[in-house]
């Protein structure tokens, strides 16, 4: 098969925004394993001159360092792609009031608004400044509510369909003035044909709208966590309906949790691409996202990265590939994913929940029903301090990220189980039990400390340091909370508190709430674990 784009996509809106040196030492390895083109997937995170509102304090790339990026790329033999938004996706614009008079509703720009097309115009203004690239990828995804706002207000109702195909008519003229081939994620095409999810394969796309999409957009099919190659196949074969350029993207990371996901992003990439061989599909993409803040660090997806390249290629040795670009073993990086034992039964359905146990409350722990709580996380998590202290001292480059992971461990070897222990001391009476809990209590604080300090060596190693200041206030804010249930604790203990009200309530892990009811690591919202009250 003839290859095409063979490209990442690197998430730079979700508070981390790689630094241009951390961008170019990215684009070093891409090159290395095969990769021919980047996105910089950036929602407002790039410099308008005429929007100084538009992703202020965010760490936003200016046109220098976008140019500065470009250049280099290109000198590796690498295209990199503007990869923006022209319709959802904006959420952090509309904190501002410039913005507000072009917001729909919650996220989404307010289509057939004049002042709507000025704004797009401008984005497309800076693009063609700043990228060699006429490749662009304009985004309009899960744009779920889209027409149910200020446009429902002004205009009555009108189908989703008819919304999104005249935007999409406005906004591929744009582009086409200024040059540009445009792509777009291809989910809300089959999300308007049915409203049990993106990409179901008893989905249909009526062929009006399949004839009113303009000829010069490509689309962009994303799936990320299926493992049955014959799904993708099927889901392709309806794309080919459109007759348009179609590209495939696939996953290294969803962004939800401080751990890597290597292994499950393998194994559904090793089915996807297969079917993307086998029905001639030769442009792929895959994603890093960042989702919940960027909690996991880029260097932790590179095993997926090496692996990918070898099966769009050809399978041959990707461990051999990954050492040759990134200098240090493959099997290493691979413990980033925390991964627990097979035995352990709530790991199969829960997996290892290492940031929600992380941000868990140790009084108001919502999610400490699926700890076990006889030790044996405690000895896991150990174990996995033990085994990243090791091949920390054995790194010639990335001793940092082992460190990171060192001390995550080194947090969750006590923090996993404690809430779980104390709610049970607590209601069976048992002081002398919650006593002892003190001194795990006490030797958390400094734990937490460490781990913070091991967080910002990683984000500064490449980011911007924009958006760190969000993993401050969350585990600060967990710091925090320990310092003070110990003392609400030690106050119970000696009799200057008769209750502890928190305590006294039974939990309940509410598996009718189709938020709730997913594995323990999917739980990636830091408000949905920390608390049930407003923040």
């Amino acid at each position: 098969m003839e290859k095409g784009y063979f490209c990442v996509m690197l998430d730079c809106s979700r508070n981390a925004v790689m630094s241009v040196d951390g961008v170019k030492d990215f684009i070093d390895k891409l090159s290395v394993m095969g990769y021919n083109s980047l996105m910089l997937y950036t929602e407002d995170t790039y410099e308008i001159p005429a929007e100084p509102l538009f992703g202020y304090m965010r760490g936003r790339y200016t046109q220098q360092e976008l140019k500065t990026i470009d250049a280099y790329a290109k000198s590796k033999g690498i295209e990199l792609i503007p990869c923006i938004q022209t319709l959802a996706h904006l959420d952090q614009i509309f904190s501002w009031k410039r913005f507000q008079q072009i917001q729909d509703i919650y996220n989404i720009l307010l289509v057939g608004e004049e002042e709507t097309y000025k704004f797009i115009e401008r984005m497309f203004a800076v693009c063609a400044e700043c990228f060699s690239s006429r490749l662009i990828n304009i985004g309009m995804d899960e744009a779920h509510m889209l027409g149910l706002g200020k446009y429902l207000d002004r205009n009555g109702y009108h189908t989703h369909s008819e919304i999104l195909l005249a935007h999409l008519k406005r906004v591929c003229s744009i582009a086409g003035k200024y040059g540009f081939k445009p792509m777009m994620w291809s989910d809300m095409f089959f999300k308007l044909g049915s409203d049990l999810g993106n990409y179901r394969e008893d989905c249909e796309v009526s062929q009006e709208a399949i004839d009113s999409v303009p000829e010069n957009i490509e689309l962009i099919y994303w799936d990320y966590t299926p493992t049955d190659k014959e799904h993708y196949k099927r889901v392709i074969e309806k794309h080919k309906k459109f007759e348009r350029n179609l590209w495939f993207a696939g996953c290294a990371n969803m962004g939800r949790n401080y751990n890597a996901s290597n292994e499950s992003c393998m194994k559904s990439l090793s089915a996807s691409l297969s079917a993307c061989k086998e029905a001639g599909l030769n442009n792929v993409m895959i994603t890093i996202w960042g989702d919940y803040g960027n909690e996991c660090p880029t260097e932790s997806n590179l095993p997926t990265l090496a692996y990918a390249s070898t099966e769009y290629y050809a399978k041959c040795d990707y461990k051999q590939l990954f050492k040759q670009a990134v200098g240090e073993s493959f099997d290493d990086f691979m413990l980033t994913d925390m991964k627990m034992p097979v035995e352990f039964p709530k790991a199969k359905e829960y997996s290892n929940g290492a940031k929600t146990m992380l941000y868990s409350d140790c009084f108001l722990g919502r999610f400490d029903s699926m700890v076990f709580g006889n030790g044996v996380e405690r000895t896991e998590f150990n174990k996995k301090a033990e085994e990243f202290a090791f091949v920390k001292s054995r790194s010639r480059k990335y001793a940092y990220l082992f460190d990171f992971y060192q001390k995550l461990c080194e947090v969750l070897a006590i923090k996993y189980d404690l809430g779980y222990l104390t709610r049970n001391y607590y209601q069976k009476g048992d002081k002398d039990g919650l006593r002892a809990l003190l001194s795990d209590y006490q030797k958390l604080v400094p734990r937490i400390r460490d781990f913070i300090e091991s967080a910002r060596t990683v984000w500064y190693k490449n980011n911007k340091p924009h958006g760190f200041d969000t993993i401050e206030i969350r585990l600060g804010g967990t710091l925090q909370r320990v310092q003070s249930c110990t003392s609400r604790l030690s106050d119970y203990i000696d009799g200057k508190i008769t209750d502890i009200p928190e305590l006294e309530e039974t939990l309940v892990f509410d598996d009718s709430d189709t938020a709730l009811n997913r594995k323990m690591t999917d739980i990636g919202n830091y408000l949905t674990i920390t608390t049930v009250n407003r923040l």
